[in-house]
């Protein structure tokens, strides 16, 4: 039977070098720490070193701060031990670095033995299980990479300080596309919650900026409600500017002037396309959201962006609705945080705005609100508060009495809350028949 990887000597070596020479242990807590001694009395130990200051740091301070009665005698054998087993102090960074090898292999192990465990339950849904494999897995390698990219905090505010001088022409991030929407957020990061009542036109928006994203970036687009073929529809009239309803019915072959426009388009969402993908699956639950995403961070390397139309349809854990909101909403912006891109999350709003709308009879002169505000999340409670960025879409005609929607309509971007930066009112134009959105000219 293979013996599981670990040197005890060199832990042993390594914490009698730390005692003789306390001045290395910053270096040596840079490569491990008592986390990746295999011996529990020597993770005792280091630990307790770690804790002490190097100008304190000796076999006494060490020695008193032990509680553990077996690991101190142990420890006072060791001490009279310490010339065999310290043959050069120069060797104490190999030391470390074995350690830490030796951890890294153990970790490998266990992780084997946990994705094995998961496997073996019994009466577990395979896609369940494989989604926890793969959830377990995903932690692993990030880790792993924190592990590979360790800087001093002193050295990571050193480059922090080198790029703030090039920021302002600082074309990195993820940006919507709309200019107007980008000088107030800058970029898109964090957890991004677009509502609006439906019809404004939030999953048109949501797809007009998945398009424009995914001009250089992957975009991984769930969409609970409408059919992948729904969404190539709408991106395909607002790329060739052609009704909607041409598209959907085909009428537009009839006219030789959207068939030629159609077929320019084609050839651009072809390329655009090769970086977005659509899920259309309903009633999925968030767990299979990251199952996805992260198929696809390690299948392109980066993602851009990830939307997710919209979060009341997401199926939801047995908690009392306000509380399974809030967990989904929590889920999701820890997702964008693994993978180190934003989620755009859809919402409803509750209809509030609409209810004091209507007490408002004609002829009295009380003052009515329409747009909307973050207490008009519907069942609003974390969702607000794990947001980073909170946006609300409102245009006067979606309250006309008469159905009238013009051909171009502005509509106001309502950025409410916004972690990072300013928030504000800007405007866009809303073309309707294309389902299109442009900035103001």
């Amino acid at each position: 039977m293979n013996s599981i990887p670990h040197n005890e000597q060199f832990e042993k070596a390594l914490i009698v070098c730390l005692l003789q020479d306390p001045s290395l242990l910053p270096r040596i807590t840079g490569i491990i720490s008592h986390q990746d001694m295999y011996k529990e009395k020597h993770r005792e130990l280091m630990e307790i070193i770690e804790e002490i200051e190097i100008d304190n740091l000796d076999s006494l301070t060490v020695e008193d701060r032990i509680i553990n009665e077996g690991t101190k005698e142990y420890f006072k054998q060791l001490i009279s031990e310490s010339d065999s087993l310290l043959p050069s102090l120069s060797n104490i960074i190999f030391y470390a670095e074995t350690i830490k090898n030796k951890s890294k292999l153990r970790a490998g192990i266990d992780l084997g033995r946990e994705l094995a465990a998961v496997c073996y339950q019994e009466n577990i849904d395979a896609d369940d299980a494989l989604e926890s494999v793969e959830a377990m897995f995903s932690n692993f390698l990030q880790k792993r990479v924190k592990e590979n990219l360790y800087e001093s905090t002193r050295e990571a505010f050193k480059q922090f300080i080198d790029k703030l001088g090039v920021r302002i022409h600082d074309e990195g991030g993820t940006r919507t596309g709309f200019k107007a929407i980008d000088l107030i957020l800058h970029r898109l990061e964090g957890l991004i919650i677009l509502a609006a009542r439906p019809g404004t036109g939030k999953t048109a928006l949501a797809i007009n900026i998945a398009r424009n994203v995914a001009e250089e970036k992957g975009v991984v687009f769930f969409s609970l409600e409408q059919t992948q073929d729904q969404i190539f529809e709408r991106m395909l009239a607002a790329e060739a500017e052609v009704s909607l309803e041409d598209i959907r019915t085909g009428a537009f072959i009839a006219d030789a002037t959207s068939v030629e426009r159609v077929d320019a388009a084609n050839e651009r969402l072809l390329s655009v396309l090769s970086r977005v993908h659509v899920d259309e699956r309903d009633a999925i639950p968030t767990s299979h959201i990251a199952s996805v995403a992260r198929q696809k961070k390690f299948e392109w390397g980066e993602i851009g962006l990830i939307v997710v139309d919209y979060l009341h349809i997401v199926r939801l854990n047995d908690k009392n609705l306000v509380d399974a909101l809030g967990d989904a909403t929590k889920e999701l912006r820890a997702l964008g945080k693994e993978l180190g891109c934003p989620v755009l999350l859809l919402s409803q709003l509750s209809r509030q705005p609409e209810m004091q709308l209507s007490m408002g009879n004609e002829g009295d002169n009380k003052k009515v609100r329409r747009r909307p505000e973050l207490t008009d999340l519907r069942s609003s409670g974390e969702i607000e508060q794990s947001a980073d960025v909170v946006m609300f879409l409102y245009r006067d005609s979606y309250y006309d009495q008469t159905g009238y929607v013009p051909d171009e309509d502005e509509i106001e971007v309502i950025i409410k809350k916004h972690r990072n930066g300013r928030t504000g009112i800007t405007s866009l134009i809303w073309v309707p028949k294309y389902i299109k959105f442009k900035d103001i000219q």
